[in-house]
């Protein structure tokens, strides 16, 4: 009986991570939301600096939630929530400028 019951849990416990993986990946980008040549000529960024600012972003905003992809927000907000989320996270205002410049492209690349 108790072998029959750990089976079951194991089976069970199984389906369900593969259901939390499956749900995970179809809801997120294949590239994380990370800068492209495409996205970079649509928007007239330099994709070295909207790549540094994607670097922070995910490194910074993940350490206390989940990190927003720029499109998932309107563009026309992120002025507002970037200045107060950097102080929060303790970055410079160069890094800072560098979040922003990544936002507005990426926000703007997913909006045409």
């Amino acid at each position: 009986m108790k072998q029959t019951l750990k089976k079951t849990f194991y089976v069970c416990s199984g389906i369900f991570a593969l259901i939390a993986v499956v749900a995970c990946t179809q809801n997120s980008p294949s590239n994380n939301g990370a800068p492209t040549k495409a996205m970079a000529a649509a928007t007239n960024s330099d994709l070295a600096e909207i790549g540094e600012g994607h670097a922070i972003y995910m490194r910074q905003c993940s350490q206390c939630h989940e990190a927003k992809l720029p499109s998932s927000i309107p563009s026309k907000a992120w002025h507002v929530i970037v200045p107060g989320m950097a102080w929060n996270a303790g970055i410079s205002p160069a890094e800072e400028a560098k979040v922003h410049s990544y936002i507005m492209a990426a926000s703007k690349y997913n909006e045409l």
